[in-house]
C-alpha cells in the first residue's frame, strides 16, 4: 500500500502567510495616506477660514463708515404760532420756539406746551428777526428798533430716585436801542464767546450799529458788565441782506442785494469797507452768510439757490479776499435758513420747500429732508449732538426728525482724493487724525500713508535686493561648500532677530552715525567698488598672490577690502564736506536743493529695513540656485562653458522662478514692517520722495493711533480700512508674483 503525499509550495493553497502580511500592510499604509491627505487638506482650510475670518472682522469694522447717513421723522406737532427760530437741549428732549411774541419751551418727548417765560421791558413791541445760535443764545431784533439778547439753558435735574429730568432756564439781557427812529430790525447776527457779546444790526440802508457787551470780573469776585455802541456807514450797492462777524481775522462781513461782499476791520471800523468778494452776477443777491464750526469756513447762500463755501485767503500784501472752495446741491428757492453743527463741519441749509446737509471739508451734500406738510419752512436748527434736527413750519407745526450720521466727515474723496482744508492754499492730500481743539477739522486721507508705505519699500529693496541675490549667487555658485556650511545658516539667523532691535538699532545707531558721515555714506559705493576694480586687477596680473586668495574663499579678502573702502570713504566724505559743502552737508543740502535733512529719514529705514528683508530673500535665492539640477550645469561645462557662462546663461534663468519669488516675498515683509518704521523715521505723513525726509506707513500709523482710538469712532474704523489696505496690497503681491513664477517656470522647465 502506497502512501500518496502531497507537498505545498509557498504561495500555493488557501494558506499564504507572506500575501496576508502584504495586504494588510498595504491597508495600513493606505489608512495612513488617507489620514494624513486629511489632516493637510483639513489644515489647509482652516488657514483659508481663519484669514477669510480676520478678513470679515476688519471688514465688518470699516464698513460702517461707507453706510449712506438717514434721517427719519420721529414726532410732529403743534405750536401757537409759526417760529421765527428754534433751539434745543443736548439730550433733545426740550425745546423752545423764538416766536412773534417773545418765547416758548416744548417737551419734545410729550409733544406738548410747557411755558412762556416773561421778558422783561419787551412792552408792546414785537419781534421781527433773529440771530440764531445753535448754543441757545439767540439775539432778538425787535419792532422798535431794539435787540434784546437771550441765554438759554437745559439745566439736568435728578430726583431722589436719581431719575433725569431737564429744566429749562430763560436769563437775559436789558434790551438796547440801536435804531433811534423806532424802525423794526430786520438784518441782525452775532457772535458770543466767554468773556464778550458782539451784535451787528443794520440800522439804515447803509448804516450798521455794532454792540458789544463786555464782562469782567473783579478780585472781589463780581462781575462788572460794560456796554459799547457805535454806528458805522457802510457804502453798498443795493440793501445790506446778511452779515456775519468774521472771528478768525476780527471783521465784519456784509453781504448786499447786488451780491457784494464787504469786509469791516473791527480794529478800526471807521476805516473804508473792503470788497472781498461777490457772485458771479449783480443779479444774484447774498441771502446768508455763517461760518460753520470754527470760524473758517464761510458759507454763503443766494436768491438763485445756490450753498457754496468760502475761505478768507491773505496775500502777500496782507489784502484779505474770499477764496470759493466748495458748491453744494442747490436748492430751487433762495435758502434762507442756515444751523451748524457744534461738533463737526456739517450745516445746515434750508428754504421754503426743503432742507438740505452738508457737510464742509467734504464738500458733500449728505440728506435732504422733504417738507412733511404743505407748509413751507420757516426755523430749523442742528441738534447739538449732530443727531437731531428741529424743524417748524408756516402751520405752526414743529417737526422732530431723528437723523444716523455718526460719520458725516468720511467720503471716498476725503480718504483718496485731494481736499480743500481750512487754512491750507489748495487741495492736498493730509493725514492728520487730532488737534488741540474742539473745532479742530479731521483729515483722513489715506494716500499719505499709502506713499509712506511704498517710500519705505522702495529704499528698502534698493539696499536689500543687490546684497541679498548677488550674495546667494555667489554662495550658491562660487564659494566653497565647506564654507558655505557657516555663512548660509549664519545670514538665515539674521532672520530671528527682531523689528523692536532693528528699530532700536537704527533709531539710536544707524541715524546719528548716517547723519554725521553722510558725504562718505554716498561714496562708499564708488569707493569700495573702485578698490575691488583694483584688487581684481591685481589679482589677474600679479600671479604670485594668486594662492593668497583661494578659490572660493574669496569672501576673506572681499571682506577686508570692503571694511577698508568703508573707513577711506567716510574720512574722504568727511574731507568733500570740509571742502565743497560748506562745512556742513545739512546746511548745503538746504541752500543748494532747498532740501531738510531730518536724523531719522527714508535713508535711515531702507538700511535697517533692507536688513530685515535680506534674510528672507537670499535663503529663498539661494535654495533655487542650489536646487537646479546638477546635470545641467555638467552639460555646460562639458560643452565646453565656463563656470561664468553656466552660471549666467544656464542657472541663473532655470533658478528664475525662485529668485523672483525671494524678491516678492521680501516686499511683501517691507510693506508690512512696523517697528523699523515706527522707530527709525520721523512718522510723519508727508508726501516727498526725498530719502532724507521721514514718512507714515500704513503699518506705523495703525500702530501709533489705534491705542488711543475710542471704539467705534471714525478713526477706528479708518485705522481698520488701513488694515485692510495692507491686506489688500500683500494679496496682490504675492498674486502677482505667483502668475509670474508660475510662467517663469514654464518657460524654463523644458531645460
Amino acid at each position: 500500500m502506497t502512501q500518496k503525499v502531497i507537498s505545498k509550495t509557498p504561495g500555493s493553497g488557501t494558506s499564504n502567510p507572506g500575501r496576508a502580511f502584504f495586504g494588510k500592510s498595504l491597508l495600513r499604509r493606505k489608512m495612513v495616506d488617507n489620514i494624513a491627505r486629511g489632516a493637510v487638506t483639513a489644515g489647509g482650510w482652516v488657514i483659508i477660514f481663519s484669514i477669510l475670518a480676520i478678513l470679515f472682522v476688519i471688514v465688518s469694522e470699516f464698513y460702517p463708515l461707507f453706510k449712506n447717513p438717514t434721517v427719519n421723522l420721529i414726532s410732529e406737532f403743534k405750536i401757537k404760532s409759526p417760529a421765527l427760530a428754534l433751539g434745543m437741549g443736548q439730550y433733545r428732549e426740550k425745546a423752545y420756539t423764538v416766536e412773534t411774541d417773545g418765547i416758548r419751551f416744548y417737551s419734545l418727548t410729550d409733544k406738548k406746551f410747557l411755558s412762556k417765560p416773561e421778558l422783561p421791558d419787551l412792552n408792546e413791541a414785537r419781534v421781527t428777526h433773529v440771530s440764531p445760535s445753535v448754543s441757545n443764545s439767540p439775539v432778538l431784533g425787535l419792532s422798535d428798533g431794539r435787540i434784546y439778547p437771550l441765554q438759554i439753558e437745559f439745566r439736568s435735574v435728578y430726583d431722589s430716585d436719581s431719575k433725569r429730568s431737564i429744566q429749562p432756564e430763560l436769563k437775559y439781557e436789558n434790551p438796547i436801542q440801536v435804531i433811534e427812529d423806532g424802525s423794526p430790525i430786520t438784518v441782525l447776527t452775532h457772535i458770543k464767546n466767554e468773556s464778550s457779546l458782539r451784535i451787528a444790526a443794520q440800522a439804515w440802508q447803509s448804516k450798521v450799529a455794532l454792540v458789544e457787551i463786555k464782562e469782567r470780573k473783579t478780585m472781589m469776585g463780581t462781575t462788572r458788565k460794560s456796554i459799547s455802541q457805535e454806528t458805522i456807514s457802510i457804502p453798498v450797492k443795493g440793501n445790506i441782506s446778511a452779515m456775519a462777524f468774521d472771528e478768525a481775522y476780527n471783521g465784519l462781513l456784509v453781504g448786499t442785494t447786488s451780491g457784494q461782499i464787504l469786509r469791516v476791520d473791527l480794529e478800526d471800523p471807521y476805516a473804508p469797507a473792503q470788497l472781498v468778494g461777490a457772485t458771479p452776477s449783480e443779479d444774484i443777491s447774498i441771502v446768508n452768510m455763517a461760518f460753520a464750526l470754527g470760524g473758517y469756513t464761510l458759507v454763503i447762500t443766494d436768491s438763485k439757490g445756490g450753498v457754496t463755501s468760502w475761505q478768507m485767503d491773505k496775500n502777500s500784501e496782507n489784502n484779505l479776499s474770499l477764496k470759493i472752495i466748495n458748491e453744494f446741491k442747490p436748492h430751487q428757492t433762495a435758502p434762507h435758513l442756515f444751523s451748524y453743527s457744534l461738533r463737526n463741519k456739517g450745516f445746515l441749509s434750508g428754504s421754503e420747500e426743503v432742507i438740505r446737509v452738508h457737510y464742509a471739508t467734504t464738500g458733500k451734500t449728505q440728506l435732504t429732508l422733504p417738507k412733511p406738510g404743505k407748509s413751507s419752512y420757516t426755523a430749523m436748527v442742528l441738534a447739538p449732538k449732530f443727531d437731531g434736527i428741529l424743524t417748524a413750519d408756516k402751520a405752526g407745526n414743529l417737526h422732530h426728525w431723528e437723523m444716523e450720521n455718526p460719520y458725516p466727515q468720511i467720503s471716498y474723496a476725503g480718504l483718496f482724493g485731494e481736499t480743500w482744508y481750512e487754512g491750507y492754499d489748495r487741495p492736498e492730500y493730509v493725514w492728520q487724525s487730532t488737534g488741540g481743539t474742539d473745532e479742530f477739522e479731521s483729515k483722513f486721507s489715506l494716500v499719505p500713508l499709502i506713499f509712506g508705505t511704498l517710500k519705505g519699500t522702495l529704499y528698502a529693496m534698493l539696499f536689500a535686493i543687490p546684497l541679498a541675490i548677488f550674495g546667494a549667487f555667489y554662495v550658491s555658485q562660487f564659494m566653497d561648500p565647506n564654507l558655505k556650511r557657516t555663512i548660509k545658516p549664519t545670514i538665515e539667523i539674521m532672520a530671528a532677530l527682531p523689528s523692536v532691535v532693528l528699530g532700536f538699532f537704527a533709531a539710536l545707531v544707524i541715524a546719528p552715525q548716517v547723519e554725521k558721515f553722510l558725504p562718505g555714506v554716498f561714496l562708499m559705493p564708488f569707493i569700495v567698488t573702485a578698490l575691488l576694480v583694483a584688487a581684481l586687477l591685481i589679482y589677474e596680473t600679479t600671479p604670485s598672490i594668486k594662492p593668497v586668495a583661494k578659490k572660493g574663499k574669496e569672501i576673506y579678502l572681499l571682506t577686508i577690502i570692503t571694511f577698508l573702502g568703508g573707513f577711506l570713504s567716510f574720512y574722504i566724505g568727511t574731507l568733500v564736506e570740509s571742502s565743497f559743502l560748506m562745512g556742513d552737508h545739512r546746511s548745503w543740502l538746504k541752500q543748494v536743493f532747498d532740501v531738510t535733512y531730518d536724523q531719522r529719514n527714508a535713508l535711515v529705514v531702507g538700511l535697517a529695513m533692507g536688513f530685515a528683508v535680506i534674510p528672507i530673500m537670499f535663503t529663498i535665492a539661494e535654495d533655487s540656485l542650489s536646487n537646479v539640477p546638477e546635470h545641467l550645469k555638467a552639460s555646460s561645462l562639458a560643452l565646453g562653458a565656463t563656470p561664468w557662462q553656466t552660471a549666467l546663461k544656464v542657472i541663473l534663468p532655470t533658478a528664475s522662478p525662485g529668485i523672483f519669488s525671494a524678491v516678492m516675498i521680501g516686499f511683501g515683509r517691507a510693506v508690512g514692517e512696523t517697528m523699523i518704521v515706527l522707530m527709525a523715521t520721523g512718522n510723519t505723513p508727508v508726501m516727498e520722495w526725498s530719502m532724507f525726509n521721514g514718512f507714515r506707513a500704513l503699518s506705523a500709523n495703525i500702530a501709533v493711533e489705534l491705542p488711543e482710538a475710542p471704539e467705534g469712532g471714525t478713526l477706528f474704523r479708518i485705522l481698520f480700512l488701513a488694515a485692510f489696505l495692507l491686506f489688500v496690497m500683500t494679496f496682490i503681491i504675492n498674486t502677482i508674483a505667483e502668475v509670474v513664477r508660475l510662467r517663469l517656470r514654464k518657460r524654463y522647465q523644458g531645460l
